[in-house]
């Protein structure tokens, strides 16, 4: 079963407005997370001590298919679908600004939704895209599959009783 989900870029400050791209999603979720751990030599020791040094960053890891139809006799536009798959690709750059004198931002930050149950704040890292046949007369895909991660911001780290308690 699909569920519906969205990429919304993360409003910053009293900007509301940010724009959003809305897919179905019926692929699994892949969820990232390792306990780092370093070697530490000990004099006489036979093998090396370990220390914990940090957790990494909680990532998930995407697949979804965009379409602007389901076949070639429906009415969808594959240019509506180009310019969402810009949108998502844009979450890699910079923004200048709309002057010269402005400071140059850092890419925007993501919220994405799946159904209920997950919504996170973070970044869009390693995104791919994969263009499918049937394209339309100006050359625009019917069919867009992209891949990429998802590093979530947390903005205190988290401990383990608040990963149990799922905060």
């Amino acid at each position: 079963m699909a569920v519906e989900g969205h990429i919304i870029e993360y409003p910053e400050g009293y900007d509301t407005s940010g724009r959003s791209l809305k897919f179905l999603y019926f692929n699994e979720i892949e969820d990232l997370v390792a306990a780092q751990y370093d070697d530490a030599v000990v004099r006489g020791r036979s093998e090396p001590h370990l220390f914990f040094s940090h957790t990494s960053a909680n990532t998930f890891a995407f697949s979804v298919q965009l379409a602007a139809s389901v076949d070639e006799s429906d009415n969808g536009d594959p240019k509506i679908l180009w310019d969402d798959y810009l949108f998502f690709k844009s979450f890699q750059y910079p923004d200048y600004g709309d002057d010269d004198k402005g400071p140059i931002a850092p890419p925007k930050k993501a919220i994405i939704t799946i159904g209920n149950w997950f919504r996170k704040v973070g970044v869009i890292r390693d995104p791919s895209g994969t263009f499918k046949p049937p394209y339309d007369s100006d050359g625009y895909p019917y069919h867009i599959d992209i891949r990429f991660t998802f590093r979530i911001i947390n903005p205190v780290p988290l401990s383990m009783f608040d990963v149990r308690f799922g905060l």
